[in-house]
């Protein structure tokens, strides 16, 4: 059996999230990246997405991002999130009728619509549904 890392996962107002695991799969910001046992030290920022934890029995465990950083070192993953969110605690419903508002201000904006601010909500309520429903990469 390969050798376990930790990982762990913090946001303002969460509590942190304690893990181990085979591998992570991190949204960055140059795309996505895996991380095993022994990887090269690296910090990097992180986008919305989703971040897949492959447990010590091989089960995925999905969480939803909104971004921030990830520290790398051989032995441990760090995610310091704006926010996250597991899958199974997703309201699906809520997450789908975020992404058609996001949709519908890019498609249609409003001389006040900030741009910006509409991709990413669209971006973070793509992740959420994906973490949901249990999309990995």
């Amino acid at each position: 059996m390969s050798e376990m890392i930790r990982v762990e996962i913090c946001a303002p107002e969460k509590l942190k999230l304690e893990l181990e695991a085979q591998e992570v799969l991190c949204p960055g910001e140059d795309g996505i990246f895996s991380v095993r046992y022994g990887h090269t030290p690296l910090l990097t920022t992180l986008v919305p997405g989703v971040i897949l934890v492959k447990d010590k029995a091989g089960e995925e465990q999905f969480y939803a991002t909104s971004g921030g950083f990830a520290e790398i070192e051989p032995d441990k993953v760090l995610v310091l999130a704006d926010s996250y969110e597991a899958g199974t605690d997703v309201d699906e419903e809520r997450a789908k009728q975020a992404e058609e508002r996001a949709q519908m201000r890019l498609r249609k904006p409003e001389p006040e619509t900030d741009m910006k601010r509409a991709e990413l909500a669209l971006y973070k309520a793509m992740a959420r549904l994906k973490a949901a429903r249990r999309v990995g990469y």
